[in-house]
């Protein structure tokens, strides 16, 4: 089995099973999904911006991810994200 095809089964993984987000981290991942940088999450949930690569790190990690736009990716497949942005984000 190539070092490919393990990043493959990986992935199959990640998006076939259910993966558990706190509160903070579902919120920090719409955001991300929205495109804001950690410094705009940051002052919008009043927190460092370290603060949030931490858990940005985490919820790529959890699910098994290669950049946030992936982990925004896996969890619209699995049902966590609903792919819909913010009111303000229409704008």
């Amino acid at each position: 089995m190539t070092s490919s095809s393990i990043s493959d089964e990986e992935q199959r993984d990640a998006a076939n099973s259910a993966t558990y987000l706190s509160e903070r981290e579902s919120e920090i991942l719409t955001l991300v999904a929205e495109g804001r940088t950690d410094n705009e999450i940051a002052i919008r949930l009043c927190m460092s911006a370290k603060t949030v690569s931490w858990y940005v790190k985490e919820i790529r990690a959890r699910f098994n991810a290669r950049s946030r736009t992936h982990a925004v990716a896996l969890a619209m497949r699995q049902g966590i994200l609903s792919g819909k942005l913010s009111p303000e984000q229409g704008s």
